[in-house]
């Protein structure tokens, strides 16, 4: 927790991310910012308003438009975007206290959404998918060696004890099989040990590189829900790496 990738299409409401699955975990987005306590799901009242400025990075358009109650900011997938065209949005995803790793700076407010409506007509896009773009996972032959942490897990005990271990902190050494930076605030971290087939998602504001053998210690989350129907049912958030 692409925004490159935040995953399967992210934001196609009907898709369910399960990370310890193997081909499932929701890496769908990447920038600095609690989703616990800072985001929200919005699927009624359509926003709308004339463009006031508009840039694409970090693989989002970003639009700012004129409403009624002030200037409103909106990221969504690349889209063409001109001078003088009306915006709409609807379905978003709003942040709060937002920091964008890909821009350097901090929006109060903003919503995510998987499409513009650009002077009437929706534009048919999908925001950036948090795993898209990451390796795919290696099988258990190609793990290198190495022990379990020191008074750590290895991700079959996190799997195993996952509601014993539910908001407590959990330490586990993997080896980091795909990694997708700055969606949805977060870099996307899964890791597979010799312990499991599965892998483990991790949500980080540290980089790691494919590869990797490294130590993550955070806290052991379950059920967790991004929006938009995406579910994560065991993930370890806001880590911290080392080697």
């Amino acid at each position: 927790m692409n925004i490159k990738q935040l995953i399967s299409t992210l934001l196609l409401s009907s898709l369910v991310v399960t990370s310890c699955l193997a081909s499932k975990s929701a890496d769908t987005a990447t920038e600095k910012s609690s989703s616990k306590d800072n985001s929200e799901v919005h699927n009624s009242n359509l926003i709308s308003g004339d463009l006031i400025e508009t840039f694409d990075a970090g693989g989002y358009t970003y639009v700012q438009i004129k409403t009624n109650d002030g200037p409103v900011w909106v990221a969504g997938p690349i889209t063409s975007i001109n001078k003088g065209d009306h915006i709409g949005f609807s379905g978003k995803m709003v942040m709060r206290d937002f920091h964008s790793k890909s821009l350097g700076r901090d929006f109060e407010t903003i919503y995510f959404v998987h499409a513009f409506i650009i002077n009437g007509k929706s534009s048919v896009a999908s925001v950036p998918d948090p795993h898209k773009n990451a390796t795919r996972k290696k099988p258990a032959s190609a793990l290198k060696s190495f022990k379990k942490a020191e008074n750590g897990h290895t991700i079959a005990d996190v799997l195993e004890n996952k509601k014993t271990l539910a908001e407590k902190t959990v330490k586990i050494r993997g080896q980091v099989s795909k990694y997708t930076a700055d969606v949805l605030g977060k870099n996307w971290i899964h890791i597979r040990d010799s312990s499991s087939q599965q892998d483990l998602t991790i949500t980080t504001s540290a980089s790691a590189k494919i590869d990797d053998v490294i130590v993550v210690e955070g806290s052991l989350a379950l059920n967790k829900k991004f929006g938009y129907g995406y579910t994560y049912e065991v993930i370890v958030e806001d880590a911290k790496v080392s080697n």
